[in-house]
């Protein structure tokens, strides 16, 4: 089920996307918005897969906690669904890795593009706008991608966490396999939460500034307030 960030997010994505693939943005194919929108649209799908990488946290947690509580019948079909859902996590991990470098490059060059045009701007006034603003927008852009390198780096262990469990439980998928991990199990739950909430954090910072560097303005609607009694 989609989160209210996604339903929030996605009439954007969609409408820079297909601006592009229709050749309906105007202007020449140097125009500077146009690699803001591009950098828009590789912060939304870098907020993707940030999303799916903590989906993908979650089940497979769920799945460990399923397989560590079972003590009854054949305890090979739980781990092979763990098994599966940490292959999926890998994956997952590593699509938000290869995005995260794809939105840096697009971000960088906006930000290169923008530096360039600004230097051709004659008045000095208009000039030191537009570099105040490009200094502003460059600072955020940093800060966003030292939180998308932090919070992958969060995830990298957590990974290895389960990758290691999958190997102890390979060779030794009996009851007191599983009950000999189950503190470690609590310690990987510890660990979920706190990676998740940080992934739920930047999800929200990466569509957030992907709207501030989009020229395609999007707002929720505002509900019109109630007309008062007569």
């Amino acid at each position: 089920m989609e989160n209210h960030t996604e339903r929030r997010s996605r009439p954007l994505l969609l409408a820079v996307a297909a601006g592009f693939a229709l050749g309906f943005l105007p202007g020449c194919a140097t125009n500077g918005y146009q690699k803001g929108d591009i950098a828009a649209v590789g912060m939304q799908r870098a907020a993707t897969e940030v999303q799916a990488e903590s989906r993908a946290i979650d089940q497979t947690a769920a799945y460990l906690r399923d397989l560590v509580s079972e003590t009854n019948g054949d305890l090979r079909a739980p781990f092979k669904r763990y098994s599966k859902s940490v292959d999926r996590l890998i994956a997952a991990a590593q699509r938000t890795d290869n995005t995260g470098r794809s939105m840096e490059q697009k971000s960088a060059a906006y930000l290169q593009a923008w530096n360039q045009q600004a230097q051709t701007i004659d008045y000095q006034h208009i000039r030191d706008l537009s570099e105040a603003r490009r200094s502003e927008v460059t600072n955020r852009v940093e800060a966003i991608n030292r939180r998308y390198h932090e919070n992958q780096a969060a995830v990298q262990p957590l990974v290895s966490y389960f990758m290691d469990i999958r190997k102890a439980l390979s060779t030794d998928l009996t009851v007191p396999g599983l009950e000999s991990l189950k503190g470690i199990t609590q310690n990987a739950n510890d660990n979920v939460a706190k990676v998740q909430t940080a992934l739920d954090s930047l999800t929200a910072e990466l569509t957030n500034s992907s709207a501030r560097l989009s020229s395609v303005a999007y707002q929720t609607a505002q509900q019109n307030p109630q007309p008062t009694g007569q």
